[in-house]
């Protein structure tokens, strides 16, 4: 049922974007960081290596009246000291799938259709219970309403993207063996959480010069979750930062991860990761 409701949607906002003018863009940006840390004192010399997988890819397609976002981000860095196990820093493997419609003609006002699926890519821990790749994953499907900024110029390499807006979102929790903290349902089972949603998307990148760039990634999801307005802790809190100052393939890379969630952990989970590096453009 929900795969026929998925394929009535697209087959509707095809039917929309028919006869009208379009443009298509894509974009893919792999990068890789390394940092060298050493540090002598009366306790001996400790040397580690701290490195960042990054890839950021992107597809838009545009009409008059219809557009569709969609958005892949990933990013795994790990801290390899002489000795010890790997310590993960970032992991996280993110899809977004945005379809929208202008509501009115003389207005901004669109309506938007958000799929988002957040996971990791391998063994870690929230607190002591033990994650893995899709265990679990949230995927959250949002329909609200809200407005639109964009900019694409392909020959300055220059795009501005930005969407936000109010709705309301019905997630799943899909996993395995993870336990969430909230209720402790029974392994195996899928978790159903809705409520009143806000969303804000950003995504920015300039040509300063032919061989120098900046970028800015921001992509957020708060979710009031049952009884949020008796206790404001029963909510969910998600976002991405990643930027980054670019020379040619040369690369300086800031990624931070926020997350609050009380299925996952009571304690707030914040990551980032500053390295150098190199980047290309595809």
């Amino acid at each position: 049922m929900k795969r026929a409701g998925l394929a009535t949607l697209l087959l509707a906002v095809a039917f929309l974007a028919k006869g009208q003018e379009r443009s298509l863009s894509f974009n893919l940006q792999p990068g890789l960081g390394v940092t060298l840390s050493s540090v002598s004192n009366a306790g001996g010399e400790r040397r580690h290596l701290e490195w960042l997988l990054n890839v950021e890819s992107g597809l838009n397609y545009r009409t008059k009246n219809f557009h569709f976002d969609s958005d892949l981000n990933l990013n795994f860095g790990q801290i390899a000291m002489s000795g010890a196990k790997p310590e993960t820093t970032q992991d996280l493997f993110m899809i977004n799938l945005m379809p929208s419609v202008r509501l009115f003609k003389r207005s901004g006002v669109r309506l938007f259709f958000q799929t988002k699926a957040e996971t990791r890519l391998s063994k870690g821990f929230a607190d002591d219970q033990q994650t893995n790749f899709m265990d679990p994953m949230f995927l959250t499907h949002t329909l609200f309403i809200g407005n639109k900024k964009y900019s694409l110029k392909i020959k300055q390499k220059n795009n501005f993207n930005m969407a936000y807006g109010l709705g309301y979102s019905f997630q799943q929790i899909i996993r395995k063996n993870f336990i969430p903290a909230g209720e402790l349902p029974q392994a195996g089972d899928d978790v159903y959480i809705n409520g009143p949603t806000a969303v804000f998307n950003l995504k920015f990148r300039r040509s300063i010069n032919e061989d120098t760039s900046v970028s800015l990634l921001f992509n957020s999801l708060f979710l009031m979750k049952k009884g949020f307005f008796k206790d404001t802790g029963n909510s969910r809190f998600s976002s991405l930062l990643n930027a980054s100052f670019d020379y040619k393939m040369l690369s300086i890379q800031y990624n931070g991860r926020l997350l609050y969630d009380q299925e996952i952990s009571y304690k707030r989970q914040f990551t980032q990761s500053l390295v150098f590096g190199v980047k290309l453009s595809l």
